[in-house]
C-alpha cells in the first residue's frame, strides 16, 4: 500500500536540455550538417532529459524510494532499517547543483536546488531533495512505529 507519493518535475532541466537539443537541431538542418558528433550530443542530451526530467519520492509499507524519470536510477531505504532520530531537513545551497551529487553529506538526488531529507540507516544513506520534508518524516514516524508495535505484538 502507497502511503505517500510526489513528483517533482526538474523544470531547469527540462527547459535547458530542451534548448540544446533544438539550438543544434536547428543548425544542423540550417547548415545542413548532421555528422556522428551532433549525433552523438543530441542523443546523449535526450536521454538525459528522459532520465533527469523529474524526481518520484515514494512510500509504502516496507520502503522509501526515490526514482529519477522512467526508473532507471533509484534509491531506498527499508522503513525498518530507518534511524527515526537520524531524519534530518538539510538545506542544498544552489551551487552543490542538481542530478546526482557527491556532497560531503552524501549522494544527494534532486531535480531542483532548495530543501532535501536526510535519512541514515545501520548500512545505507538515503539523501533526497524534496519540499515536502514534514509531511514524509511524519509519515515515516508513523510507518516506523507502527512496524515496532506489530513486531512486539508478534513476539508476545
Amino acid at each position: 500500500m502507497i502511503h505517500y507519493k510526489n513528483i517533482q518535475y526538474g523544470f531547469f532541466i527540462i527547459i535547458l536540455m530542451t534548448i540544446i537539443i533544438t539550438v543544434i537541431s536547428c543548425l544542423a538542418i540550417f547548415k545542413n550538417v548532421f555528422n556522428i558528433p551532433i549525433f552523438i550530443t543530441l542523443l546523449t542530451t535526450t536521454i538525459a532529459l528522459i532520465i533527469f526530467h523529474r524526481l518520484t519520492i515514494t512510500i509504502d509499507n516496507k520502503q522509501i524510494k526515490a526514482v529519477f524519470g522512467l526508473g532507471l536510477i533509484k534509491q531506498s531505504i527499508k522503513i525498518e532499517d530507518i534511524d527515526i532520530n537520524s531524519i534530518k531537513e538539510v538545506q542544498v545551497p544552489w551551487y552543490v547543483g542538481i542530478g546526482i551529487r557527491l556532497t560531503s553529506k552524501g549522494t544527494l538526488y534532486n531535480v531542483k536546488t532548495g530543501n532535501a531529507i536526510y535519512i541514515k540507516s545501520k548500512n545505507k544513506l538515503f539523501y533526497v531533495g524534496t519540499d515536502d520534508y514534514d509531511t514524509i518524516k511524519n509519515v515515516l514516524i508513523k510507518l516506523k512505529t507502527e512496524n515496532l508495535k506489530q513486531a512486539n505484538y508478534e513476539i508476545l
